[in-house]
């Protein structure tokens, strides 16, 4: 009966909203994991870290002084399953545990840690005694340089001698770790221990030990992240491997060699016809290992920039046959070449930059655009697949925004614009044969057979397929936006007054009404007396994915001294929004919507505040929803936009006599250092703005501060 109660608890625990509840529910665990019976114990244990997991992170803000010494204790349990889930449910807690406070547990868990690293002999124990260094590692980041000396030598020998059958995860685990302390304590120190580490990768004998290889994969990617520049050291050892796994060779079926395979199960293996009309088969696992070997070099251009320009075309050259082929072989890699697709605006991108740092002219760079155009964009004229056109859509998007402006010419655009608008129209005739197709079938089919779930997966196919096609319309904007504005803008104005007047296509409309202002700026004001009154109506709809593009639309077009005619409407818009009921915890669109709404009334206060009505407290609202954490995109953007406004000493910001200070201070100590709601470069600006403060001031503020952010506080002024 425990048993059955403790997992319905942890299989409850995602739905629970009421703090109060939480915090019973916590309490049950923890008296069950000093319960004598191993099984009760480890499934409280299981239970604790999903509760961790769903209720992150403020069960560990309340919890973690009392959570975490139970942890700390059932890491010696007497039964070793007992003691690795709690070290599994350490993580899950310690993932979500602010950096000034596992700072202060670190010395003691990682004491502990390392006994049991070098005393145990059972795998789970070591498994999940590494991931919980890696996790202490991720969290308090440079502060890890005190434990880096003795972990590492460890980490290294694990790698060389878990050879066992049975002990890949191990040695996987160990990568793993080697590249996250690396992450956390930085590249200079990290440096010399990467090359033995990248040394290592290559020596290891992967064979078909996929589990083994995404380790590896993973944690070249985080050294990578770690080194950037310096990492092209290593690229003459990697890069041919990289290629190797691009080629997609099979064997011919009719072979011995593979016919008589022992491990020839047919589920293994894909027959398909060759280029060369050779009927072969090719195991499943190397369209896995296609698609392995184009994130890695996505994550290569990522981190290292102009520093991987010397490899851009042999990369092209590989990537190519993936992008463009048309045999059957291609065309079952759709995962590797829309990934293809994105790796290829990398490139773009790379080139770019590689161009300047070198004082080139960006020749290699406009080459690859017009490549893409040639060989993938020119092809999809007569496809009639909208996944494979979302993919080409969106990879066309990605090349065009990473593309140089001026890089196309007037002509190239309109054509261009005119292709994809085609698409579009394509996208909505064949939407409507399906929806007649399927309403025919309806009528004549049982009432119980009626309820088809294909017919959704194919209309949500076709709304992606539409979307990617309007950004590639962005990113034809963002390459040559005078243009756009004289000769495309007229046609855009026509299909935002069609796709606005139907339910089922105005979000198109809202997605292109953003991309609209976002990079034509005051040029796109032709049709803002067709899409503003829209968005601002919008904003009062039901479906939380139509009041996102709204409340995004008027954020955008905020910093416009056109806009002021507007903005008091959207003041009151947005007021009633902010002012109202919050989002239920599962809502997750209708929590993305309230952090739009809340960064379009910030954009709005700053900068057309003289229109705004007497009645709308904008200010205050903002200063109530701080900190926002569903949409990090936006959340990033409104801390920048709150320091900045403290700097400049904002008197709406701050309020009269000081009354928002403590407040949107409270809410940069809570996004300091927290990914998804700061940034490096934001940290950096939040600590020195913390340091810029008398410290008088910041005493006053004191008793809004939680426990948590006075120890961030406290560090950030130590720090400095």
């Amino acid at each position: 009966a425990k048993l059955a109660a403790l997992t319905a608890v942890k299989q409850t625990v995602e739905y629970v909203e009421d703090h109060s509840h939480v915090g019973e529910m916590a309490k049950l665990l923890l008296a069950h994991m000093d319960h004598p019976h191993p099984r009760v114990r480890c499934t409280a244990a299981h239970a604790m870290g999903q509760l961790a997991n769903d209720q992150a992170p403020h069960f560990q803000d309340a919890w973690h002084s009392t959570v975490m010494p139970k942890l700390l204790q059932l890491f010696d349990d007497s039964v070793d399953r007992v003691a690795s889930m709690s070290m599994s449910a350490f993580v899950s807690f310690g993932e979500e545990l602010d950096n000034a406070l596992m700072a202060e547990y670190a010395p003691t868990f990682m004491g502990k840690l390392v006994s049991r690293l070098q005393s145990s002999k059972h795998r789970m124990v070591l498994e999940e005694s590494i991931t919980s260094i890696a996790v202490i590692a991720g969290v308090i980041g440079k502060d890890f340089s005190l434990y880096y000396d003795v972990i590492m030598p460890l980490l290294k020998q694990l790698v060389l001698n878990a050879k066992g059958e049975k002990e890949s995860r191990l040695r996987g685990k160990a990568f793993e770790c080697l590249s996250l302390l690396g992450l956390a304590v930085g590249k200079e120190k990290f440096l010399p221990d990467a090359k033995d580490a990248i040394g290592l990768m290559l020596q290891t004998d992967l064979g078909s030990d996929e589990l083994l290889r995404e380790y590896i994969k993973e944690a070249s990617e985080r050294i990578c992240k770690c080194l950037k520049n310096d990492f092209a050291q290593f690229l003459p050892h990697l890069m041919p491997s990289v290629f190797k796994s691009l080629k997609l060779e099979g064997e011919e079926a009719g072979a011995g060699n593979v016919a008589t395979r022992a491990d020839d199960d047919d589920n293994e293996y894909v027959e398909i016809t060759g280029a060369d009309g050779k009927l072969v088969k090719v195991r499943t696992s190397k369209f896995e290992e296609l698609v392995s070997a184009v994130q890695l070099i996505i994550t290569y251009c990522d981190e290292m920039g102009g520093s991987f320009y010397d490899w851009i075309q042999s990369t092209a050259q590989a990537l190519l046959p993936l992008m463009a082929s048309t045999d059957e072989a291609m065309l079952l890699c759709d995962e590797a070449r829309s990934a293809a697709y994105i790796a290829w605006s990398k490139l773009i991108k790379c080139a770019r930059t590689g161009a300047l740092e070198r004082n080139q002219p960006p020749t290699l760079a406009n080459e690859l655009l017009r490549t893409f155009l040639q060989r993938v964009v020119v092809t999809v004229q007569s496809e009639t697949d909208p996944d494979t056109l979302k993919d080409v859509g969106n990879g066309l998007s990605e090349c065009l925004k990473n593309a140089e402006p001026g890089s196309l010419g007037g002509q190239e655009v309109g054509q261009l614009a005119e292709q994809l608008f085609k698409l579009i129209d394509e996208s909505f005739i064949r939407e409507a044969a399906e929806q007649k197709s399927a309403l025919e079938d309806k009528a004549s089919a049982p009432a119980e057979l009626q309820a088809d779930e294909d017919e959704e997966d194919d209309e949500e196919s076709e709304n992606q397929c539409r979307q990617c096609m309007e950004e590639a319309l962005g990113g034809l904007m963002q390459v040559a936006p005078e243009y756009f504005a004289t000769s495309v803008l007229p046609e855009c104005a026509k299909r935002l007054q069609a796709w606005l007047g139907s339910k089922q296509h105005r979000i198109l409309a809202f997605f292109l009404g953003c991309d609209l202002i976002l990079h034509l700026k005051e040029l796109s004001q032709p049709v803002w007396q067709v899409l503003i009154p829209a968005v601002l109506q919008g904003l009062g709809d039901e479906d939380a994915d139509v009041r996102t593009p709204c409340a995004y639309a008027l954020g955008l077009a905020a910093p416009l001294p056109s806009f002021a005619q507007a903005a008091p409407d959207a003041f009151r818009k947005l007021g009633v929004l902010l002012g109202g009921p919050v989002p239920k915890k599962r809502d997750d669109s209708g929590k993305i919507a309230m952090d739009n709404c809340v960064s379009a009334m910030l954009l709005l206060a700053r900068h057309q505040y003289a229109a705004c009505p007497q009645d709308v407290p904008a200010w205050q609202l903002v200063v109530n929803k701080l900190p926002i954490r569903d949409d990090e995109d936006e959340a990033k953007k409104v801390h920048k936009a709150l320091v900045e406004l403290l700097t400049e000493q904002n008197a709406g910001l701050i309020g009269p006599n000081n009354a928002h200070l403590g407040k949107v201070l409270s809410a940069l100590a809570e996004a300091y250092k927290q990914e998804g709601l700061s940034n490096d470069e934001l940290d950096i600006e939040i600590q020195n703005l913390f340091n810029r403060f008398p410290v008088q001031i910041l005493e006053t503020c004191a008793q809004v501060f939680s426990e948590k952010q006075q120890k961030k506080i406290q560090k950030m002024l130590t720090v400095a």
